[in-house]
């Protein structure tokens, strides 16, 4: 995989997931913002592997 070398991880996360543009992240999102933003997109993600992984059982 490549890594985003310009960017910040924790705002590549945002930006890519689509919860928020760079312009966003810019001027109307502060840093708890951002803060929040991953923690949605990480329990949604955690959320669809629990249900992937359901679904295979059957």
């Amino acid at each position: 995989m490549v890594n985003y070398e310009n960017i910040p991880r924790t705002i590549a996360t945002i930006v890519s997931s689509k919860l928020a543009t760079l312009h966003e992240l810019d001027t109307v999102y502060g840093v708890e913002d951002l803060w929040r933003l991953l923690e949605v997109n990480t329990v949604d993600n955690y959320n669809q592997m629990v249900i992937n992984r359901a679904q295979e059982s059957f």
